[in-house]
């Protein structure tokens, strides 16, 4: 009996502590839709279409610290960046303010894989998986095996409609574990787009 009274209030104390914890910034768990969900009650922007990337930010969590940090991609005399810290390994990882652009098409079911064009280059073959909520940057299911664009790997993202006037969303993206200043980091971007095409 006393086990058992011992496990039940372990089981309490983790998930009070679970639940007691609050992030001092955004994350990307949005609901992951078709739509960009809007952080308040104007209506959505569909992900069909192309944006342009305005600005960026990226989060950074210091799991031996404790720490927080927050870097601008871009700022006075810098308007390139990398998704990825340190720099990027794959054309999809680098953001040019202002030029950068990814391009949505729909899929022809659900779930399944529609079209993804980065920078409005079609030689290069991305793809958009959807399955239930969640959506991802893949690489071309036909085209993947003979033209890796990304390494074999994916890039989940969620996003939320920020004004829906002026077709402003944000994404986070390239959530990844990895050693920063020889510390153990998890990071992510969130990118601020600009819908400039409608399909």
């Amino acid at each position: 009996m006393k086990s058992f009274r011992l496990h039940f209030l372990v089981v309490i104390a983790f998930f009070t502590l679970l639940t007691s914890c609050e992030k001092e910034y955004p994350y990307p768990s949005d609901s992951y839709g078709i739509t960009l969900a809007p952080i308040d009650n104007s209506p959505a922007i569909t992900l069909w279409g192309k944006f342009r990337v305005i600005s960026g930010v990226m989060y950074v969590d210091n799991k031996e610290t404790g720490e927080h940090f927050i870097f601008n991609h871009f700022g006075p005399n810098k308007d390139t960046s990398s998704l990825r810290w340190g720099g990027s390994q794959f054309d999809i990882e680098t953001i040019i303010k202002n030029q950068t652009t990814y391009s949505f098409y729909r899929p022809l079911n659900f779930p399944g894989y529609g079209k993804f064009e980065l920078n409005s280059d079609s030689t290069k073959h991305y793809a958009v998986y959807f399955i239930g909520q969640n959506k991802s940057i893949v690489e071309d299911p036909v085209y993947g095996m003979t033209q890796q664009l990304m390494g074999g790997s994916a890039r989940p993202f969620s996003g939320q409609t920020v004004d829906y006037a002026n077709k402003i969303v944000r994404i986070q993206i390239q959530e990844m574990e990895g050693s920063i200043n020889g510390y153990n980091c998890h990071y992510w971007s969130e990118l601020t787009l600009e819908k400039i095409e409608e399909w």
